[in-house]
C-alpha cells in the first residue's frame, strides 16, 4: 500500500508540475492588471454674444489707442503673442457686467469701435478679416451673423397742390380729423398775388392740409413775402410770442418769430428766394404740421410764387447678399496670433477666399500644427454691411484623474 501510495503521489506530483491538474488552493491570487479610467471631457466655451451687448446698451470706451495698439477691435496682438492671454480689449474697456467674456479670442482687423456696436450686433462698416484664437484639437467654432442691408435716402418730390385738404369740422390741431376733404384755394403758379390775397388753402384759417408725412416744404418765390399759417391748434388760435402760449405759426408775425424762426430758412439765389419748412422738426416738437394757408399780407408788395412742392425723404432698406468668406490671406497679416489650425466647415474642404460660411455653421479644428505651440487659430472675412451677432469657441479638455 506503502508503495502504491507511493505511485499515486509521485504521478500526481508530475501531473501538477506539468499544468496538467490544479494541485493547489491560492489563497493569494496574482495582482491583475489596473484599468485607466475613461478621461473625463470637459467643454471650455467663449461666447461673443455681440447682439446682447447691443440690446443691454454696452459702449466700449476708448482709451485713445492707435491702430497699432488696438484703436481696432479688437485690433491684432503684438507679434509675440504665442497664446490667447489678453483681457484689455486692445485699448478699450467694456460696461461693467458685460455679457462678453473677459478673454479676448476674438480679433478684427482695423476699424474704430467707436460706433460699430449696433443693428443688434457688432457691425462691419468695411471688409474686414476676423481672427479667431485660442482654439485646440477638435475644438468647435460657429458665428451667426446677418448679412446685413444696404440703407439709401431717396426723396420723393409732389407738389403741394396734389396733396389732400381736409375739412376742420370744428377739430385742431394733431386730432384733427380728415373725413372729408375741404375746398381749397390754389392760385396760379408764376401769377402776382395781390396785398391781402390767397395763394393757398383756406382764408379762414381753419380747414387743412396734412403734411405730417413729409420732410419739407419748398417754395420758390420771385417776388414779395408770402405769408405761411401752420398748425392753428384751436379755433380762432393767434400767435403768440411766448411759444409754449402760442396757437398758430405764422413766418412774417414779428413778435412769435423769435421762436418761428426754426422752421423757416430763406436761401436768397441770383432770381428767386428760396423758403425751406422743416416740417420733420415741426412734428418732431408739435406732434403734426399742418398748412392752413399761404397769403399775401395787407398793405405788401405783390407776391409771385414760382412752385411750392414736398419732399418725403424715406430710407430705402435693401437685404444684402453678404456671406462670411472662409480662410482670407495666408496668415502673414495675422501674425503673433500663433499657429493657423487646419479645420473644416460642416466636413467641407474649404477652399481660401472662395467657400461660404452659413450662418451657425459648425467650424471643427482638425489639427494644429506644430501641436506643441499651444493653441492655434482660424481666420474668415466679413463683408462690408454685415452684423456678427455671436461668436462661440468650445474647446475640448481631457481630464484624467490624478
Amino acid at each position: 500500500m506503502k508503495k502504491t501510495n507511493f505511485l499515486y503521489a509521485s504521478v500526481i506530483m508530475m501531473a501538477c508540475a506539468f499544468g496538467i491538474q490544479s494541485c493547489t488552493v491560492e489563497d493569494n491570487p496574482a495582482p491583475q492588471p489596473v484599468q485607466e479610467p475613461e478621461p473625463v471631457i470637459v467643454e471650455e466655451t467663449f461666447i461673443y454674444d455681440f447682439e446682447a451687448a447691443f440690446n443691454a446698451g454696452e459702449n466700449p470706451t476708448n482709451f485713445n489707442g492707435n491702430q497699432n495698439n488696438g484703436q481696432g477691435f479688437y485690433g491684432w496682438e503684438k507679434a509675440d503673442k504665442t497664446d490667447s492671454k489678453r483681457n484689455d480689449y486692445k485699448g478699450y474697456e467694456w460696461a461693467e457686467g458685460s455679457v462678453l467674456p473677459e478673454v479676448c479670442h476674438v480679433w478684427r482687423r482695423s476699424d474704430r469701435i467707436n460706433g460699430n456696436i449696433k443693428n443688434g450686433g457688432l457691425f462691419c462698416p468695411n471688409d474686414r478679416e476676423f481672427a479667431i484664437d485660442g482654439l485646440l484639437e477638435g475644438a468647435l467654432v460657429q458665428i451667426t451673423y446677418d448679412p446685413g442691408v444696404k440703407e439709401e435716402k431717396e426723396d420723393e418730390v409732389i407738389n403741394l397742390y396734389d396733396a389732400a385738404f381736409y375739412n376742420c369740422e370744428g377739430t385742431f390741431g394733431k386730432d384733427a380729423k380728415k373725413e372729408k376733404t375741404a375746398d381749397c384755394t390754389k392760385a396760379e403758379l408764376g401769377t402776382a398775388v395781390g396785398a391781402g390775397g390767397l395763394v393757398y388753402g383756406d382764408g379762414s384759417v381753419n380747414n387743412y392740409a396734412d403734411l405730417s408725412e413729409y420732410s419739407k416744404m419748398v417754395v420758390a418765390v420771385t417776388a414779395g413775402t408770402p405769408r405761411m399759417l401752420f398748425n392753428r391748434d384751436i379755433d380762432n388760435g393767434q400767435c403768440s410770442g411766448t411759444e409754449s402760449e402760442s396757437h398758430l405759426i405764422d413766418n412774417t408775425n414779428a413778435d412769435c418769430m423769435t421762436w418761428a424762426s426754426k422752421y423757416f430758412k430763406a436761401d436768397t439765389l441770383e432770381n428767386a428766394v428760396i423758403i425751406t419748412v422743416d416740417l420733420a422738426l415741426m412734428v418732431q416738437e408739435k406732434g403734426f404740421a399742418h398748412l392752413h394757408a399761404i397769403k399775401n399780407n395787407w398793405g405788401a408788395p405783390d407776391v409771385v410764387i414760382g412752385s411750392i412742392t414736398l419732399v418725403s425723404t424715406k430710407t430705402v432698406v435693401t437685404p444684402l447678399d453678404n456671406k462670411l468668406l472662409w480662410a482670407i490671406g495666408d496668415g502673414s497679416s495675422t501674425e503673433g496670433l500663433g499657429v493657423r489650425a487646419a479645420a473644416e466647415i460642416d466636413g467641407v474642404e474649404a477652399v481660401p477666399g472662395q467657400t461660404e460660411i452659413a450662418s451657425e455653421a459648425n467650424i471643427r479644428v482638425k489639427t494644429i500644427t506644430p501641436a506643441d505651440n499651444g493653441t492655434g487659430y482660424i481666420v474668415v472675412k466679413v463683408k462690408k454691411g454685415m452684423i456678427i451677432k455671436k461668436i462661440v469657441i468650445t474647446n475640448f479638455i481631457e481630464q484624467k484623474d490624478e
